[in-house]
């Protein structure tokens, strides 16, 4: 039995679940009622709301919070991987599944990934398609647009793409974009970036790129 209570945020109601251990249960709006029976909140939901809070108002990038996590060994080592996605930044499914030695996994990361008990805590909005392209999200491809706009890993809701790359390049001036579907990485201000479409890739170096199977813009020659 979890002890519940929910929490109002830029996306809608949330609600969290406890055990004895730790944070259990993380349901986005859309997912309210999946809320299992069990107990009103005694305060053990707190600490928990607080540090949501602070990650939706822009002051936390990182959930330092006890954890009750359940699921299958391989899902377990999905989580972990994923819990290690920085704020800001995107995987795909591929990515995921190479770092934990199973490239021909995907499916079956995306599967563990569909099954995370703790979304926003254990970030599975940042596990994106091959492409970039915004699947795989059980609390509906709007709010993980959403959050990714809201971690800058894509531009804000009607804003231009070439205006949210000098706004990330005024943050991070060494910053690189690369769209997955061409494998080459620019300058987040390049003109071709108005044509990206899906979530790019973001490096904090030309080395970093390279390194990743990506090759310069001729355009704008980042390196």
């Amino acid at each position: 039995m979890l002890w519940w209570s929910e929490v109002d945020t830029p996306i809608g109601r949330v609600a969290l679940g406890s055990s004895e251990r730790g944070l259990a249960r993380v349901l986005l709006p859309n997912q309210l009622g999946e809320r299992a029976a069990g107990f009103e909140d005694d305060g053990r939901n707190a600490e928990p709301a607080r540090q949501l809070a602070e990650y939706f108002a822009g002051e936390r990038r990182v959930f330092d919070l006890a954890l009750d996590v359940g699921g299958t060994e391989f899902q377990r080592r999905v989580w972990i991987e994923v819990a290690g996605i920085p704020y800001g930044r995107t995987r795909t499914y591929g990515e995921v599944a190479r770092a934990l030695g199973v490239p021909r996994a995907h499916r079956a990361v995306g599967a563990a990934n569909g099954d995370n008990p703790l979304p926003l805590v254990i970030p599975c909005h940042r596990v994106v398609g091959a492409g970039g392209d915004l699947v795989g999200y059980g609390g509906t491809t709007p709010v993980k647009r959403w959050l990714l706009a809201h971690e800058g890993a894509v531009p804000r809701q009607d804003e231009e793409f070439l205006a949210w790359g000098a706004r990330r390049l005024a943050d991070q001036p060494s910053l690189l974009i690369g769209p997955r579907s061409t494998r080459i990485f620019c300058r987040p201000t390049c003109r071709y970036g108005a044509r990206i479409r899906h979530v790019p890739a973001l490096f904090d170096s030309a080395a970093e790129a390279i390194a990743e199977g990506y090759r310069a813009c001729r355009v704008c020659q980042p390196a």
